[in-house]
């Protein structure tokens, strides 16, 4: 092992051209002012606020999020029937591009007679103490004709291709 005395004598005997020394030691400076000067800052977007669920103990209502609709398509979600087995998908009439949320319905009941139940979600968007109306939907959901382990999730078009967050739904079934 050489001593870093020795190693030091040595250098100027070496044959590196001086620029290339100049080159080396100015990307260095140059890098160490770029990570000195740099800010990385976080920010959380919150897209829902909350949830408000007032129901009759029949259905629980599951709220899978916000997302933003592909396609332009026709409503089928005015009467929606809960399923033996499986999931069943119902929409509001959709507008490509526009974001809708997402509802996921399960219930434990089953009747002879399709008995149903009035379902009203209604959304608001801003930080204000009550919000800015989006959309109120109204539709009914059928129980089961037997016993089930289905699920109907719906897709309610909020109408906007730009929402103030945080969103609030409100979801009432009766």
């Amino acid at each position: 092992m050489e001593s870093l005395k020795t190693k030091l004598l040595r250098l100027p005997s070496k044959k590196v051209p001086a620029l290339a020394l100049v080159v080396v030691a100015l990307a260095g400076m140059v890098a160490g002012v770029i990570a000195a000067s740099m800010t990385v800052s976080q920010v959380n977007f919150q897209g829902e606020q909350g949830n408000y669920h007032s129901n009759t103990g029949a259905f629980t209502v599951t709220d899978n999020g916000l997302v933003v609709l592909a396609n332009t398509l026709g409503n089928n979600a005015t009467t929606m029937q809960v399923p033996a087995s499986g999931n069943t998908d119902y929409r509001t009439a959709t507008v490509a591009g526009n974001w809708a949320v997402n509802l996921t319905f399960s219930t434990t009941l089953f009747s002879a007679g399709n008995i149903g139940h009035t379902v009203t979600v209604t959304f608001r968007s801003g930080g204000s103490a009550v919000g800015n109306s989006l959309q109120t939907f109204t539709g009914t959901i059928n129980e089961p004709t037997a016993s089930s382990t289905g699920t109907v999730r719906l897709y309610i078009d909020l109408g906007t291709q730009s929402i103030t967050g945080p969103v609030t739904a409100y979801v009432t079934v009766s």
